[in-house]
């Protein structure tokens, strides 16, 4: 790729830039081929490493004509001729070639993982640090009605906001945050003496859905339409995952 900014595209959505950066490099990427390209390229990755048909594995009958074959090579061992230099050259070049083969076949299976990784630490990083400045709420109110207009002009999106107080998980409030150099609407909710933020914000290219835990807080990351969503809690993981059945359940 000869633009002078690939690696900065790759950082953007490795989600490493601050707010400013992400901004420029997405300026630069909607007039910018080679790295739409580049963008294009890891979202058909990451799709196919969650498709079904990548998680497969070999069927058994190919299974057992590897294990035959290993084993008739292992039993007869052939002797290795000696070689000219130059034929040892053509060797360990075609050897160099093959590890760097599967170095990048590996690399491209690990890249997505690391990417999700950086996502949930980054939420989890913003959840701790607002708990610590006493900021996690900048609009407190229990009325769906008052928070979600707050986040008109401060959020680049309108999240969906209900109170499940019902079902032991009321609404307290709102604010924003920033994830990976993007704002993201977070509503807060309550559940016992556990708060939740519940994160909402425009879908990162490589954002994939799972259940982890990141500084000792359960997460939940999820994906609808053209949002993601995280939910942030030290709350018990299977009360994190009913809250996450709420959210979903209550579509807007």
């Amino acid at each position: 790729m000869n633009c002078a900014a690939h690696e900065r595209t790759s950082a953007y959505l490795d989600g490493e830039l601050d707010a400013a950066e992400s901004a420029n490099a997405e300026r630069h990427i909607a007039g910018c081929a080679e790295c739409q390209s580049l963008v294009l390229a890891a979202e058909r990755a990451s799709e196919a490493l969650r498709a079904p048909a990548a998680r497969l594995g070999a069927p058994p009958h190919l299974k057992a004509e590897i294990a035959r074959r290993l084993a008739r090579e292992a039993a007869t061992p052939t002797p290795r001729p000696s070689m000219r230099p130059r034929d040892r050259f053509w060797l360990g070049a075609g050897v160099g070639a093959g590890a760097t083969a599967l170095a990048a076949s590996l690399a491209l299976v690990a890249a997505p993982l690391a990417i999700s990784e950086s996502w949930t630490t980054q939420l989890a990083d913003a959840h701790v640090r607002a708990l610590m400045d006493g900021a996690t709420i900048q609009v407190a109110s229990s009325n769906h009605h008052t928070v979600k207009p707050w986040f008109a002009g401060r959020a680049p999106l309108s999240p969906p906001v209900h109170d499940f107080a019902a079902q032991g998980f009321p609404l307290a409030g709102g604010r924003v945050d920033t994830i990976g150099g993007r704002r993201a609407a977070v509503v807060v909710y309550r559940h016992g003496a556990h708060e939740i933020d519940l994160f909402v914000w425009p879908k990162p290219a490589l954002l994939r859905p799972a259940a982890t835990e990141r500084r000792g807080y359960g997460l939940r990351t999820w994906t609808r339409g053209d949002l993601a969503f995280a939910a942030v809690s030290d709350t018990a993981p299977e009360e994190l995952a009913r809250f996450e059945g709420l959210v979903e359940g209550a579509r807007e």
